[in-house]
């Protein structure tokens, strides 16, 4: 066989291959296709019923409300409205809609719609106590006409406007008709919404795909398709995305520092790296020994050594911080300094609180009981929360806390917390630009709504009460700087980190960051791209 014949066979065998086998996945990929991942599946496709993240990922492509956020003046603007208009006294707000939408299936978009999924919002059926709870001051809801809607409140609320417009609005002529609210194909397999995409697909632990609106009534988004894949495991995420199957994604700080500055990363990808609005924390049930005592709980925040963990594990790319407010915010109290790492303090505070080593066992105890208990941290996302709480275990077991470490998937997770089922767990939780305390913080929320530690003051429920009422921004920061004090002294979380959104983006999108983030629907596409 001749040395051509040879070469003929071999290209025709690869061209076999690559007919056969497919092409590489980047070179499958449409220049306008977006690809994303999740760590995991949404638990449902319902903005009154959706509480993790998620969930909202996609909801946001799906679902508008009836204002925004401005994401350069921050301000509020119209989105399903074209404007709105707030009575001197804050207590009637009527809002303006546009007479040009349509949902996904093409029926129009009215104010039945908003007075429905208000009502349904506010059904007691509906199972969203961490929504209703700043809704709770409506007095009530009107439609004028087709496109005219009048909120009448019992009471201001600086946050009235931001809530009023910020709720999702569903499809009366659909979710009037489903005789089951929460399970349904309209949460799962087929929301219909107002926005710039339509859900296509969702195929469990794998993806979920939506599609462009080409009849969206709005500017439509040069990204025609989104797929969000489901890759629970940060590593793998990583090599999806240096392979190109991936257009985006959020870094650890080591995938940041050390596994994203080759020369072929930078040849196909951006990096953007700005502060988020969020923090982690440890969160303790109150109600349930040992974190009844105060003492304990401040002991637990001193063993934590916050700032080898910054350095090592988060590579200097977060921000310590001690309270429930945006680190970047004027309701964050500065003057408050964080708890460092001081075994001797927290010795003296679990004296004080009766913990001793008893039998010489090395572990504290009190009254017989020793000093242990369970860390619920999540499973699968990334190495972060282990390596996390494998410091935290070192450490403590150095001052006689004995800490038994549960991964456990997320959403059994979040029931847990639910259902108060828990002792301590360590978690994250995103927030605005400004935010209300209410949610996380108010006594009511004990029995169902978010205050999973069940902590409580009469000090702290008035100042979370006075505050909503509060249209001064001085006087109602004031207020929050005195609520921070008090989740200071008391430790029902231990405060560890705001850390920083580290973006890897494909070079074929231009993006901008904003002070929110970054809005994929914006995004333009570089034409001259190449595929390769």
């Amino acid at each position: 066989m001749s040395a051509m014949n040879r070469c003929v066979k071999i290209m025709v065998l690869l061209i076999f291959l690559f007919i056969s086998c497919g092409r590489p996945s980047f070179l499958k990929k449409e220049l306008d296709t977006f690809v994303i991942n999740l760590t995991s599946d949404p638990a449902i496709l319902n903005p009154l019923l959706a509480e993790d993240a998620y969930s909202s990922a996609i909801i946001s492509n799906i679902y508008e409300s009836l204002l925004e956020r401005d994401k350069k003046t921050l301000a509020m603007k119209g989105l399903l409205a074209k404007g709105w208009k707030v009575s001197s006294d804050y207590l009637t707000y009527t809002f303006y809609l546009r007479k040009d939408v349509k949902f996904h299936d093409g029926k129009p978009f009215s104010a039945k719609d908003v007075v429905f999924t208000y009502n349904k919002l506010m059904d007691p059926k509906t199972p969203n106590p961490y929504q209703k709870v700043y809704y709770q001051d409506v007095k009530s809801i009107a439609a004028e006409d087709d496109y005219t809607i009048v909120f009448k409140m019992k009471k201001p609320y600086f946050m009235t406007l931001e809530f009023l417009g910020g709720f999702e609005i569903l499809p009366e002529h659909i979710f009037s008709k489903v005789e089951d609210f929460v399970q349904n194909e309209y949460n799962h397999h087929n929301p219909i919404g107002t926005g710039p995409y339509l859900f296509e697909r969702w195929k469990a632990r794998e993806k979920v795909t939506l599609k462009r609106n080409e009849n969206y009534w709005g500017q439509k988004p040069e990204i025609k398709r989104i797929e969000y894949q489901i890759i629970e495991n940060s590593a793998v995420a990583l090599q999806a995305l240096k392979k190109r199957d991936l257009d985006y994604l959020n870094l650890t700080p080591f995938q940041w520092e050390k596994q994203s500055k080759s020369r072929s990363f930078e040849n196909h990808f951006n990096k953007y790296k700005y502060i988020s609005r969020g923090y982690r924390y440890i969160g303790y049930n109150t109600r349930v020994f040992p974190f009844e005592d105060k003492r304990v709980r401040k002991a637990l925040t001193y063993l934590i050594d916050r700032e080898k963990i910054r350095k090592t594990i988060l590579l200097n790319l977060a921000e310590i911080t001690t309270g429930p407010f945006w680190i970047e915010s004027k309701q964050y109290n500065k003057k408050l300094l964080a708890r460092n790492y001081n075994p001797a303090k927290a010795s003296e505070y679990l004296k004080e609180a009766g913990f001793v080593d008893s039998n010489k066992d090395g572990v504290l105890d009190k009254n017989g009981k020793p000093l242990e208990f369970e860390l619920m941290i999540p499973s699968g996302s990334s190495d972060f929360y282990p390596r996390f709480a494998a410091s935290i275990k070192e450490d403590m077991q150095k001052a006689g806390v004995k800490i038994n470490v549960r991964q456990i998937q997320f959403q059994a997770l979040v029931d847990k917390l639910n259902k108060r089922e828990f002792q301590a767990s360590m978690l994250g939780w995103s927030q605005g630009i400004e935010s209300d305390p209410y949610q996380l913080w108010h006594s009511s929320q004990i029995p169902k709504g978010h205050n999973f530690t069940q902590f409580t003051t009469k000090e702290l429920d008035n100042l979370i009460e006075k505050a909503r009422l509060e249209f001064d921004e001085e006087k109602r920061n004031n207020m929050y700087h005195r609520v921070h004090e008090i989740l200071y002294e008391n430790q029902p979380y231990t405060f560890l980190y705001t850390g920083y959104n580290l973006l890897a983006v494909n070079k074929r999108f231009q993006v901008e960051v904003y002070p929110m983030g970054v809005d994929y629907h914006e995004w333009k596409i570089n034409k001259d791209y190449k595929m390769e």
